[in-house]
């Protein structure tokens, strides 16, 4: 009996995945334990392995399908399960078409006629693909017309495809899905997408009498796909749903830069590096132990919004990528001592780039820190990142005059600015919290203890 590969369930809070590619094409020996393919999470990438071996049979879904997570994408059968399959008497409409079995559903699911598509799998074997090209080219029978005509509620597609649907004005009904039994995939309405963006650019042309030309021509857009759509989307909803407040103070460095200078060597046999991201994580940590009302989230439930302070701190530290933003998170950050916290910020840091970050190790933060300090940024405001109801954003150090009280002198300064979601954070429970930072940061021997 074959068996099943589905989408799997990477993290609590995912509800789908979404392919990037397969690393095995359908009719490949595959041994189990063999990665199969990749998919893309809200938050990172990861690898899907074969669950048994035998041969890779009934791949449903191709790159850039979005599935709902425990919903089978491929089969795996067993050799002999394979050849007998094949050996059966075949329902094609002629016998010199040779179609594969998710290439056959999918065309008796949309109504194409498959002695009009042209194969492009071994042999002339009609695939997937094939049929899903065919969907906007072959003209529709008079199922699948009924089948657009029976009204968008009944339209079968996948939470993303009828996400990226209404925020573009696409009518599900009008579209005839890729899918299993003709569900719509993104893949459908990011090809509808195209098809009228082409129409326009017809149209504009057409009207003007030449092709567009300079900054007209550079503005053909391209789909906001993977991370940098997860990152529009939940930051997006962030802004528009939780009233932010921002205190920003700056900070004295001359004490952290003495320090640093000290204790930089023993960090570094540790392992680490002494940074001020650092120094601010170390501090960050003890001050939310001082003001736990920061070290929470807010989550809806219904109408009902619900407040839940967490009794360790889960330190989200964001690091830049190729495609990206990445917050891994140091796990109950509070028992670390700064060698150790070093040691560990400088791991995720570098497997967050290297795109060797596991799932739980992006989840479950408690608080945010945003370090923009290695940029010429003296001072910016992060947005929330929804659940949790604080992130502090870092900017640049530099020297300024300081007054000490007889005469002015160069200190190195820092900017921080504190986010804060005022539904449940008051401005002096964020002042209170930003007055200790100060003070542990600029007296930091207190960090030591």
């Amino acid at each position: 009996m074959a068996t099943p590969v589905i989408m799997p369930k990477f993290g609590m809070a995912q509800e789908e995945g979404t392919i990037i590619r397969w690393l095995k094409q359908e009719g490949e020996r595959v041994e189990k334990g063999e990665t199969l393919l990749e998919v893309q999470t809200d938050k990172i990438d990861m690898e899907v392995e074969a669950p048994a071996s035998g041969v890779l049979t009934d791949v449903r879904y191709g790159p850039d399908a979005t599935v709902p997570v425990t919903t089978v994408i491929a089969l795996i059968a067993a050799p002999e399960e394979v050849a007998a399959a094949e050996a059966r008497p075949s329902s094609a409409p002629s016998a010199g078409v040779r179609v594969s079995p998710v290439a056959r559903r999918m065309a008796a699911a949309t109504g194409v006629d498959l002695t009009q598509v042209t194969g492009s799998g071994p042999s002339g074997r009609i695939v997937k693909s094939d049929v899903a090209g065919a969907l906007h080219t072959v003209a529709p029978t008079p199922q699948s017309a009924q089948l657009r005509e029976e009204g968008t509620q009944r339209v079968r597609a996948t939470p993303a495809a009828r996400r990226l649907a209404r925020e573009h004005g696409i009518e599900l009904a009008a579209l005839i899905g890729s899918g299993p039994q003709g569900r719509i995939q993104t893949t459908d309405v990011e090809r509808a997408l195209k098809s009228a963006n082409r129409k326009v650019s017809s149209e504009k042309k057409d009207a003007a009498g030449a092709q567009p030309i300079g900054p007209e021509k550079a503005m053909a857009g391209e789909l906001v796909r993977g991370k940098r759509r997860t990152i529009a989307t939940r930051l997006s909803r962030s802004w528009q749903t939780a009233p932010h407040i921002f205190l920003t103070t700056s900070i004295d460095l001359t004490r952290i830069d003495t320090l640093t200078k000290e204790l930089a060597d023993d960090v570094e046999a540790a392992g680490g590096r002494l940074t001020v991201t650092v120094w601010i994580a170390r501090a960050v940590a003890a001050a939310l132990r001082r003001h736990p009302r920061l070290n929470a989230w807010l989550q809806s439930d219904g109408e009902e919004l619900v407040y839940i302070q967490h009794d360790s701190v889960h330190l989200g530290v964001a690091v830049a990528v190729a495609d990206g933003l990445l917050v891994p998170v140091v796990r109950n950050a509070e028992t670390l001592g700064l060698a150790a916290l070093a040691v560990r910020i400088r791991d995720l840091s570098e497997r967050a780039r290297s795109g060797q970050l596991t799932p739980t190790e992006v989840n479950g933060g408690s608080f945010t820190l945003s370090n923009l300090g290695m940029y010429p940024v003296e001072h910016f405001t992060a947005i929330l990142n929804p659940p949790e109801v604080a992130i502090l954003a870092v900017g640049r150090a530099q020297v300024q005059p300081f007054w000490n009280g007889v005469v002015f002198e160069p200190r190195r300064m820092m900017q921080v600015t504190l986010s804060a979601d005022h539904r449940v954070i008051d401005g002096a429970i964020a002042a209170a919290f930003l007055a200790e930072l100060k003070r542990l940061l600029e007296e930091p021997a207190r960090l030591l203890l």
